[in-house]
């Protein structure tokens, strides 16, 4: 009987502790940890006067009669729990909003909630000897605290628990005490009543809260994390960087980055496999992760690429030291399924703030230092290394170039046609971003973008784009739009909203003719303040869309937050279309949810009538691809709109 008991009361706990806590990864479990303290201390000034000013309330109730001392001291009591509290809420002003929170602190905060609880429930058993004038004011004081405390604290279940607990109990106790009039008596199964309804309503409360908060955090851990590795990626790291460099101007904490590259990666990849290539990085991951403490950052930036952002590195001999110790384990063999595999590393170190005052110019520095490490292996080691060499030497090339490309006239807009998939009307352009080099031809799209992502140069770049595009479609016919990709970074960027307002004053385009696109991986990384921007461009007319919808890990989620007015279909499940059962169920599903939210639909990488059939058939309303047209220079564009509107006077 006494292990059922336990068993039921340990569920309880867990209950009313952390929703579904047994199965939360404890990433998850110390980040709803945070979100729960935050949203009870949102308003922490307001409970601290409340509690103050309802203290002061009932000494000065009591103040003229025999029991003002024990009023007295009860405040005194309260004093000494409210002021330190107000000290530490000092110190927190103006520091950013944990992200975790460990489960020892969160064990504080139901105590403090228990103490403060207790605390106004002794408030009437002390001054149970009073007047009924008196008593009624104390009983209503001590019943507003009551519900003020469990809204206040209404994210913590427990917290809620212990505190009500505390108060009602000790009021039940003052109104149930002996010599009183019969009406107390009355009062306490309303008490009880009440007191139940605000626990039940918090823990109500609690479960949606904490639910939102898990699926967002896994959201974003999958998004900000490498799915093979599990390592961050590119934009956890970018936001690591960025953080350590906050932490260096407000304590002035050095911290040292090392970026990384695996020698002999692609040598193992072309011997055996892409699986034993997989099984090898993950290795790599776990020898990068052993090498540094917890509060370190490792990062797989892309391929065989890495990074450490090591904290507690306060020079470079130390920074050197972690270097050569990084080198040391993978110099060591990998052992795949395949057998033991050799694949050294070159490594760069950049020192903050010695070689580096900011993220890009400490890149630079380490990435310097990576490309030197390269060539001197390279000048030891065998002609194999090759490949790897041409490749790091055409991306340094690119790097340099694309700083000046754009003065130059080397970056051009192509325009590709998106039309209706019943009829053929033409609706509008995509804006294409090109770079034909002087000496290389043309270079993908991909990876001078990766490179502009890099170096900070997006933003310079991103800016021309939306200003050509709109320039360009401010002289078509008022029937047709124009979408221009924006990036995560971009529109991470405080100023993204005054950038996009230039370019239509600029160029005079109405803001219903423009449509701004951006990928779910942008859409997950934007906070609150670009989010706003959208939803005054949205406001002013212009169209918000979700571009490579399904690919990313909440979709539905980036509809809820963003001020989105289209979606559009990713060319990886139309290029299935109309033989692949799965992507076809997906393309069925976007469009089934798009419908019941009123969001025309845009299907990309339409290559063949089949697949424009089933796409119209399921219910898109637009697409593009090379069954109607590739993308086209702006005279080509301007071509393709005047023969449309010859068409369509023929027609008419």
């Amino acid at each position: 009987m006494s292990h059922r008991v336990k068993s039921l009361w340990h569920a309880a706990i867990r209950n009313f502790a952390l929703p579904d806590a047994t199965t939360l990864e404890p990433r998850i479990a110390t980040r709803l940890r945070a979100a729960q303290l935050s949203a009870a201390t949102r308003h922490g000034w307001a409970m601290i006067l409340a509690n103050v000013a309802n203290a002061v309330m009932v000494v000065l109730a009591v103040a003229q009669g025999p029991l003002r001392y024990r009023a007295f001291l009860w405040f005194a009591a309260m004093g000494l729990y409210v002021v330190p509290l107000s000290v530490k809420m000092l110190r927190r002003i103006g520091t950013p909003k944990p992200q975790a929170v460990s489960m020892r602190g969160w064990r504080r905060s139901i105590l403090n909630a228990g103490l403060l609880g207790g605390l106004w429930g002794a408030a009437p058993l002390l001054l149970h000897d009073v007047s009924a004038g008196e008593r009624m004011i104390i009983v209503n004081v001590c019943v507003g605290m009551l519900c003020g405390g469990a809204f206040g604290l209404a994210t913590i279940p427990l917290a809620v628990l212990v505190y009500v607990g505390g108060l009602s109990g000790g009021l039940m106790i003052a109104l149930l005490m002996p010599g009183r009039e019969p009406a107390p008596w009355l009062a306490a199964p309303l008490l009880i009543l009440y007191s139940s309804i605000l626990v039940a309503g918090a823990c109500s409360h609690a479960r949606s809260f904490a639910d939102r908060v898990v699926a967002q955090a896994r959201a974003e851990l999958a998004a900000r994390h490498d799915p093979l590795t599990g390592l961050p990626n590119r934009a956890a790291f970018d936001l690591a960087i960025t953080e350590a460099f906050d932490r260096w101007k407000r304590y002035g904490e050095r911290f040292a980055l090392l970026c990384i590259d695996l020698d002999d990666f692609k040598a193992v990849n072309d011997r055996w496999g892409h699986q034993a290539g997989d099984q090898l990085l993950r290795q790599a991951a776990n020898r990068l992760l052993d090498s540094v403490d917890r509060r370190s950052t490792v990062a797989r930036l892309g391929g065989d690429e890495f990074a450490i952002i090591a904290r507690g590195i306060f020079d470079k001999t130390a920074a050197g030291v972690l270097a050569a110790d990084v080198e040391n384990r993978m110099s060591a063999a990998f052992e795949l399924d395949t057998g033991p595999a050799f694949c050294g590393a070159s490594i760069g170190v950049g020192m903050a703030p010695v070689d580096g005052e900011s993220a890009e110019s400490l890149l630079k520095s380490a990435d310097s230092g990576l490309y030197a490490s390269k060539r001197e292996r390279r000048g030891a080691g065998p002609a194999s290394g090759a490949p790897e060499a041409s490749a790091a030497r055409r991306r340094r090339e690119l790097t340099q170039d694309l700083k000046s490309a754009i003065a130059r006239g080397e970056i051009f807009l192509q325009y590709q046609p998106v039309q209706t998939l019943r009829g053929g009307r033409l609706e509008g352009f995509e804006a294409l971003a090109r770079w034909r080099h002087p000496r290389l031809g043309p270079i993908p799209p991909a990876e001078f973008i990766e490179i502009a992502e890099k170096i900070g140069l997006i933003h310079e770049l991103g800016e021309w784009i939306l200003n050509e595009a709109c320039r360009e479609a401010a002289a078509w016919p008022a029937d047709l739009h124009i979408a221009v990709n924006i990036s995560a970074e971009q529109l991470c960027d405080a100023s993204i909203d005054g950038v996009i307002e230039n370019a239509l004053q600029a160029s005079g385009l109405p803001a219903r003719r423009l449509q701004i696109e951006i990928t779910e991986s942008a859409a997950l990384v934007a906070v609150e303040e670009p989010i706003l921007a959208l939803r005054r461009l949205r406001d002013r007319g212009a169209a918000i869309v979700l571009d490579d919808f399904g690919t990313g890990f909440s979709s539905f989620d980036h509809i809820r937050r963003l001020p989105v007015s289209r979606v559009k279909i990713d060319r990886s499940f139309v290029s299935d279309l109309p033989q692949g059962r799965e992507s076809g169920a997906i393309v069925k599903a976007v469009v089934s949810l798009a419908q019941a939210l009123d969001f025309p639909i845009t299907a990309e990488g339409v290559e063949t009538e089949a697949q424009r059939l089933f796409l119209e058939k399921a219910g898109c309303t637009s697409g593009q691809g090379y069954l109607f047209a590739r993308p086209l220079d702006a005279a080509d564009a301007r071509a393709r709109i005047q023969a449309y509107a010859g068409d369509a006077r023929t027609a008419a």
